[in-house]
């Protein structure tokens, strides 16, 4: 392939990355967040979050945009999954899979030996992106969520 041929298929494949988020990150995490979720996290959350040394937050940039984040924290051997979120943009093209197993390959790294994470009953697309990656449901907290107020799943899966 010469160098004009390998030029254009980096214009056609998207070129993506993984960034630790850090402050810098805030706002468009945030925009993302208030897209995603009913009672999305304050910027004092999503702020105390990413500079905590227990934190493990990702961001996936595409062609400079931010695409999703992950948020975490290490407790010990467990790593909680705290947030997962794509832009609304950009759903429905396998970002949040990446994401996911990024951000478990990390806590693996990190000494982690299970994840575990919360969700709302109803949301079923990610559901189905947990159970896809061998997740499994351990539990019900009922009335967990508010805004809707809903019960949320405890799921974990071994790293």
């Amino acid at each position: 392939m010469d160098r004009a041929d390998s030029s254009l298929e980096q214009r056609v494949v998207p070129a993506e990355h993984f960034v630790r988020l850090g402050l810098e990150h805030l706002k468009a995490v945030a925009a993302i967040e208030r897209q995603s979720f009913a009672n999305p996290w304050s910027a004092g959350e999503l702020g105390w979050l990413v500079q905590e040394e227990s934190g493990l937050c990702l961001g996936l940039w595409v062609e400079g945009e931010l695409v999703g984040y992950c948020l975490g924290q290490t407790e010990g051997a467990l790593f909680h999954l705290a947030s997962l979120a794509v832009a609304t943009a950009w759903r429905r093209q396998g970002w949040g899979s990446r994401l996911l197993l990024e951000i478990l390959n990390r806590a693996r790294r990190r000494g982690c030996g299970g994840c575990r994470l919360e969700v709302r009953a109803s949301n079923l697309t990610a559901l189905k992106l947990y159970h896809c990656w061998g997740f499994g449901e351990e539990g019900r907290l009922a009335r967990f969520y508010t805004r809707p107020v809903e019960d949320g799943l405890i799921m974990y899966r071994e790293l």
